[in-house]
């Protein structure tokens, strides 16, 4: 492990109650899959495992950076709340959550790997090859691998952008996903992400424009927008307010995962992100209960959830 990541995990472990270790699994493939990495808890231990033994480093790095920007609390966080009651569709919808909401922080990690010099011409060789092998070509028409397509250049616009890959030859390969990815990457690469506000208006863009994508390719759309949570970005003054201010509540046909009963849903009014999923006690009527949440003061409501948000400092 190059010195610079044993560093990334000595902060890491400095910052974390536990102890995060690693692990890699598999060979040399010469191929970079930038999902194929999990974390599994251990008691109070998190293991980071690799699926290969590709690249660790740059792995490895990019895995304890988003830690880092999670624990600092810089980067907004998803979270899922909602079920559909169809195992099949919540794993399916949250890989492609997870996966649009790590093209924009990689948009910060990428750079800093690169700074650092652990984004080399060995990792631009072997992310290439490793899209390649992942995705067919397409034959002019839409199909079942668009969407996949999409997602996967995506990252690979973010990463070419910042690490002068070439990679023109996939736009002859993929023409329907490339264009549609291009246009969606440019703001997210122009954006000022050393915020978290801008950060997470990065997050929700991507989730509307991959749906609008969708819906003119004739495509079921993610929906993202209502079946994420993702962590609010709130002002002091924001958090002084009641909650009718700043949250629409909005009746969800989805069902809330923990307590299995209806969902209500937490739209922030500035950009109609779900924030926060709520149940109503069976032992309240409606009108009782909707009337204290909106006069209750956000901040009351958040610590009453024990629901995690970034503070803005300015």
């Amino acid at each position: 492990m190059n010195p610079k990541i044993k560093e990334l995990l000595n902060q890491v472990n400095q910052l974390y109650p536990g102890t995060v270790i690693t692990r890699v699994s598999g060979e040399d493939a010469g191929e970079l899959h930038i999902d194929r990495v999990s974390q599994e808890m251990l008691g109070d231990r998190i293991l980071l495992e690799l699926a290969e033994d590709t690249e660790t480093d740059f792995m490895f790095g990019n895995e304890l950076l988003k830690m880092l920007l999670t624990f600092n609390g810089v980067t907004p966080q998803v979270f899922f709340s909602l079920t559909f009651k169809d195992d099949d569709l919540d794993k399916q919808l949250i890989q492609i959550a997870t996966r649009m909401q790590r093209v924009v922080v990689h948009a910060i990690t990428y750079r800093e790997l690169l700074k650092q010099g652990i984004l080399t011409s060995t990792t631009k060789t072997a992310y290439f090859s490793g899209i390649k092998s992942e995705l067919t070509p397409e034959n002019g028409e839409l199909d079942d691998e668009s969407l996949w397509r999409l997602l996967v250049l995506l990252d690979a616009l973010i990463f070419a952008n910042i690490s002068g890959l070439d990679i023109s030859e996939l736009a002859n390969l993929y023409p329907l996903a490339f264009t549609a990815a291009k246009k969606l990457v440019a703001p997210i690469l122009n954006a000022d992400l050393k915020q978290s506000r801008h950060i997470r208006r990065q997050i929700t863009a991507l989730f509307s424009g991959v749906d609008e994508v969708l819906e003119a390719w004739g495509k079921p759309t993610v929906n993202a927008k209502e079946y994420v949570t993702l962590t609010s970005v709130l002002s002091k003054r924001q958090l002084d307010l009641p909650v009718s201010q700043v949250f629409t509540i909005f009746h969800s046909e989805m069902t809330d995962f923990q307590t299995k009963k209806t969902a209500y849903v937490g739209l922030s009014q500035l950009d109609s992100q779900n924030s926060f999923v709520i149940t109503k006690p069976e032992n309240q009527d409606s009108a009782t209960f909707f009337k204290a949440l909106y006069k209750m003061k956000v901040g009351d409501l958040f610590k009453q959830m024990a629901l995690p948000y970034i503070e803005r400092m300015s």
